[in-house]
């Protein structure tokens, strides 16, 4: 290995790193909790600058897949992880 790619691999390390920083940080604004419910647990996600802002819904259907609803649109979608579902309503 040259010192060039070294170095080109030590500063895509650096940026990798720093970006998984950057979004653990971003994400630990935010706060899950879920209401049970006859059909079964509604979660909801809260977030803003005092955590008190809610910023959508998502509930799993029957077949498995999590639906969707941000704050401030009436548009739902359909993921097929929570983790997708609680992506989509941060980047909402």
């Amino acid at each position: 290995m040259t010192q060039a790619t070294i170095d080109a691999q030590a500063i895509a390390q650096f940026q990798l790193n720093l970006y998984i920083f950057e979004q653990s940080e971003e994400l630990a604004e935010y706060e899950i909790d879920s209401v049970s419910d006859v059909f079964g647990d509604l979660y909801r996600v809260w977030g803003g600058t005092k955590g008190i802002n809610l910023l959508g819904t998502f509930y799993q259907t029957i077949d498995g897949n999590w639906v969707v609803q941000p704050c401030h649109t009436t548009q739902c979608s359909n993921w097929a992880t929570d983790t997708q579902a609680i992506n989509a309503i941060l980047s909402a």
